[in-house]
């Protein structure tokens, strides 16, 4: 690597904190666990765009995108109980480093960057 090149960061270096999986305790299930994933910038894009201004499909979106096993359907995860389906949905955003200002900043900008005026 030239002496030119070395302060810049490689691209694997970028990419390595939008990956990786954990197991987490879900109180409402009694102590159970399920195996979560991090939720990266592409997914949470889609996730708005179907999602609108409901919480709850946020939510549903996540845990549909984030739940890594046991793997369920995006009907199978509607049908989940609200206090099941919260709880992993905070979960996943706790381990992807997303709190609800970052969701909304997040959300901000895809409206602006898809609005009629921005393309002028």
């Amino acid at each position: 690597m030239s002496e030119e090149n070395k302060d810049f960061a490689e691209a694997a270096e970028l990419l390595s904190g939008s990956e990786g999986s954990t197991q987490v305790e879900i109180k409402s299930l009694k102590g159970k666990k399920v195996e979560i994933k991090k939720i990266n910038v592409g997914e949470i894009s889609a996730i708005l765009k179907i999602s609108k201004d409901s919480d709850l499909e946020q939510w549903i979106g996540l845990v549909f995108k984030g739940l890594v096993r046991p793997k369920l359907n995006y009907d199978e995860v509607k049908k989940l109980p609200l206090d099941v389906l919260s709880e992993i949905a905070f979960e996943i955003q706790k381990f992807s480093g997303l709190d609800k200002e970052s969701m909304g900043r997040l959300e901000n900008l895809l409206k602006t960057k898809s609005s009629p005026q921005s393309s002028r």
